[in-house]
C-alpha cells in the first residue's frame, strides 16, 4: 500500500473494505458459464423434488431472477484483499505500488482473524479459490464440496488469470444494500438546494471500514525494493505520529547479489 493508506490504517485503525462492484475486473462475484447455463435445468430439478409443476416458462424466469439477485449482492459485498506467500513477490510490489513511497505489511491468517474478533458486525475470512469461468463449475470433491447454493461463493472465486494473486479476502455482506440501489449514495446536504438539480452528482461511497486491533495485525512493515532513508524516516515518523511501535525491515529484493 502507498504511504497515505497506511497512514489511514494507523490513523483509523480500521482495514477498509472495498465494494466488490469497484473492482477493476468485471467478473467480480459473478457465475462461470457452465454454473449458469445448468440454472434452468436445476430449477426444474429443484421443482420435480419439491412435487412442482416443472413448467420450463417459470424456471427460466426463475433462473433469471437469481441472475439479477446475484448482480444485486455484487454491490452489497466489501472486500479487504492480501495476499499469501511464504516470501515476498516483485510482482504484487509493481501491481500494487507505483512509487517507492509505501509500505508492505507482513501479518498471518491467525493474527489477522484475532485483529477483527472485538467487531461486533459479521464478518469472513476465506482464501480464494481460482478456476476457469468459461468450463469450470464451482463445485469440486476436494477443493470445494459444497453442494449447498449460497450467496458467498460467487465472491471467494476468481479466474485463473489472477492466481499470481494468491488471495486471502476479509469479506462482509452488507444486506441493507442488496435491494436498494441508492444505500452507497451520500446523502444531499441543505446547500444542495441552491444547485440546479440537473447538475447535482450524488457521490457514491466505494466501502467502508471496520475496526481492527492493528496491534495484534501488524507482524513487521516491510520497504519496498526501491526505498531510501527519506521513506524509511517517513515510515519512522508515521509509526511515532500514531504512538505504534513496529519491526521495519528492508526489502528482501533489496539484497545484494553473491557471485
Amino acid at each position: 500500500m502507498d504511504l497515505e493508506k497506511f497512514e489511514l490504517l494507523l490513523k483509523n485503525k480500521s482495514l477498509f473494505l472495498c465494494r466488490s462492484d469497484k473492482f477493476s475486473d468485471p467478473f467480480e462475484a459473478s457465475i462461470p458459464k457452465e454454473e449458469s447455463k445448468h440454472r434452468i435445468q436445476e430449477e426444474i430439478k429443484n421443482a420435480k423434488s419439491l412435487n412442482q409443476p416443472t413448467n420450463p416458462e417459470e424456471a427460466k424466469k426463475k433462473s433469471d431472477n437469481i441472475a439479477d439477485l446475484h448482480k444485486r449482492v455484487r454491490r452489497a459485498f466489501v472486500v479487504n484483499c492480501w495476499h499469501i506467500n511464504s516470501s515476498e513477490s516483485d510482482a504484487m510490489w509493481r501491481l500494487y505500488l507505483k512509487t517507492n513511497e509505501g509500505v508492505a505489511i507482513q501479518s498471518s491468517y491467525k493474527k489477522l482473524i484475532d485483529s477483527l474478533y472485538k467487531n461486533k458486525e459479521e464478518i469472513f475470512i476465506s482464501k480464494v479459490r481460482y478456476i476457469n469461468y468459461a468450463k469450470d463449475i464451482w463445485y469440486h470433491e476436494t477443493d470445494y464440496p459444497v453442494t449447498r447454493y449460497n450467496l458467498f461463493t460467487p465472491i471467494i472465486h476468481k479466474r485463473t488469470a489472477f492466481s499470481h494473486e494468491n488471495e486471502v479476502r476479509v469479506f462482509q455482506q452488507i444486506d441493507s444494500a442488496v435491494d436498494n440501489p441508492n444505500y452507497w449514495d451520500v446523502k444531499p446536504q441543505w446547500w444542495t438546494k441552491f444547485i440546479p438539480f440537473s447538475k447535482f452528482q450524488p457521490k457514491s461511497i466505494i466501502g467502508k471500514n471496520v475496526y481492527c486491533d492493528i496491534n495484534k495485525l501488524i507482524e513487521k512493515v516491510i520497504l519496498p525494493p526501491t526505498s531510501d532513508n527519506y521513506v524509511l524516516e517517513k515510515v519512522k515518523g508515521l509509526l511515532t505520529k500514531y504512538n505504534f511501535k513496529a519491526e521495519i525491515t528492508k526489502s528482501e529484493l533489496n539484497d545484494k547479489p553473491i557471485y
